[in-house]
């Protein structure tokens, strides 16, 4: 599992690195909230759609390998094809003509086809096909231990990430987009690698836990054959789960730490673009950062297990939303004190770009490292004691969909203040910050309701074990 994790995460890394560099290169940093609100949210949608009636008609392996296969595929097709052909394929605007972000990000229709997947595969790979397997062969008394585990192994993935295509970078020909190029096809090809991989360890999971049939892998941590159930539609279902307080708190943990990331990620990416100008250096300081992300979270979760045991579920979920509301204070702070009107690179009390970037870098990088040490442990866990279904369709929505309104909310409201700003996001800092803080609020809250339900979780398996202190009587304390 720990190298189905790194595996993930891997091909996650380097297609965050690309997307951003395609993008925030040819359309600029305020492109990207009118990408994620009308292009990434209607997707996202529709993926939920398709993945849930996909999951009614075949089993789950099949499923799984669908999945993952169709995601290779555009990788690869995106590196031997679209980009060679980029010229054919895109609308340049004639020499001299200014556009818009949106209308550039019509014109590079490709590039935002790549971010558009790669952020599908920001909520599909990791949040739903790992750890939904993870669910299925892990109870929750052994995920407490095991699921730092897996990220330990797995927060190598960006360490190895960066290191892959920093190289990869430096052996680039030229700097232009031929050199970039080469870089693309060279990891779509690790890219069919890793593929390989992931689909052989993940058939080896299920086969070393004693079930490889597609019909009766649906819950491994039960203990008896549950009967089919009939299929209802997906409206019906999310219907019914959204009566559950666990579900809507977890959703409501996914939003609003994904509406904290877009507001300050496209901040510090609009800071990027000013400092690196052109694909291939844009991409190396991403190496770099990948990297960065990667060490430290690689030695936090180290520790993550003993913080589990000692602090409890409550008080470590709360720790990445205290941490980056935080952080994220005074890089708000750095960014209002910038010239609005770009004409200098030092603001009022000596602020300078150099500076706020390497601000907004350090709270990005807590930000992930948080996220992939504690964050997605915590949530993970919050999934082991609901039914099947909430596991399935339930995690579906949230992780994917709850992920994909987040920043389309984050997204919509950058949007309005760009183009009352005129233009420029780093004009909008003061009202993001604003929005950032009252997100950490309504995540806090969140994770107080969960909370409430692993008390009640632990209570039961106190019980449970003083039952099998008395009897032989095995006893299962998982929602069915």
């Amino acid at each position: 599992m720990s190298i189905l994790m790194f595996l993930f995460i891997y091909v996650f890394t380097t297609a965050r690195d690309t997307k951003d560099t395609l993008i925030v290169s040819s359309a600029g940093a305020e492109a990207i909230p009118f990408l994620k609100l009308y292009g990434v949210m209607p997707c996202a949608t529709l993926f939920i759609v398709g993945y849930s009636k996909l999951s009614d008609a075949v089993g789950k392996h099949t499923l799984f390998c669908t999945t993952v296969l169709s995601f290779f595929a555009f990788y690869v097709l995106f590196a031997f094809v679209l980009f060679p052909l980029r010229d054919t394929l895109h609308f340049l605007p004639a020499p001299g003509v200014t556009s818009s972000p949106a209308q550039l990000l019509l014109r590079y229709w490709s590039y935002s086809l790549y971010f558009i997947v790669s952020e599908l595969y920001a909520s599909a790979g990791v949040p739903l096909l790992f750890w939904q397997c993870a669910n299925d062969v892990t109870s929750l008394s052994k995920a407490k231990r095991f699921y730092p585990l897996f990220a330990v192994t797995g927060n190598l993935a960006p360490i190895v990430s960066g290191k892959i295509m920093g190289w990869v970078v430096s052996r680039q020909k030229s700097q232009d987009d031929v050199g970039f190029g080469q870089t693309l096809r060279t990891l779509a090809l690790i890219k069919v690698g890793i593929c390989v991989g992931i689909l052989g360890i993940y058939r080896l999971v299920y086969r070393t836990g004693g079930n490889t049939d597609d019909e009766t892998a649906d819950n491994q941590t039960v203990a008896f054959k549950k009967p089919k159930k009939k299929k209802v539609p997906l409206s019906q279902s999310i219907a019914e789960l959204s009566k559950s307080k666990e579900l809507r708190s977890m959703a409501i943990m996914v939003l609003c730490y994904n509406v904290c990331i877009e507001l300050t990620e496209v901040l510090w990416k609009g800071l990027l673009r000013k400092t690196y100008t052109s694909k291939s250096s844009y991409m190396g300081f991403m190496a770099g950062f990948s990297q960065t992300v990667g060490v430290i979270a690689f030695v936090m979760q180290l520790g993550v297990t003993q913080i589990i045991e000692k602090l409890g579920w409550k008080r470590t979920a709360l720790i990445p939303p205290i941490a980056m509301g935080l952080l994220a204070l005074p890089f708000f702070g750095a960014v209002m004190l910038l010239p609005k009107d770009g004409s200098s690179t030092t603001g009022r009390w000596g602020m300078t770009i150099a500076t706020a970037l390497t601000i907004g870098t350090a709270q990005n990088v807590i930000s992930k490292v948080s996220k992939y040490s504690l964050f997605d442990p915590c949530k993970e866990m919050a999934y082991i004691p609901l039914g099947p279904e909430a596991k399935v369709k339930g995690k579906a929505a949230v992780d994917v969909l709850g992920a994909r309104l987040g920043r389309s909310l984050g997204s919509a409201s950058q949007q309005a203040m760009v183009l009352v700003a005129g233009g420029t996001i780093l004009r909008c800092a003061p009202a993001l910050g604003v929005l950032y803080l009252a997100s950490i609020v309504f995540w806090i809250d969140s994770v107080g309701v969960l909370g409430k339900l692993f008390t009640a979780e632990d209570k039961k398996r106190e019980v449970c074990d003083w039952v099998q202190d008395k009897s032989e009587t095995v006893c299962v304390t998982e929602s069915k």
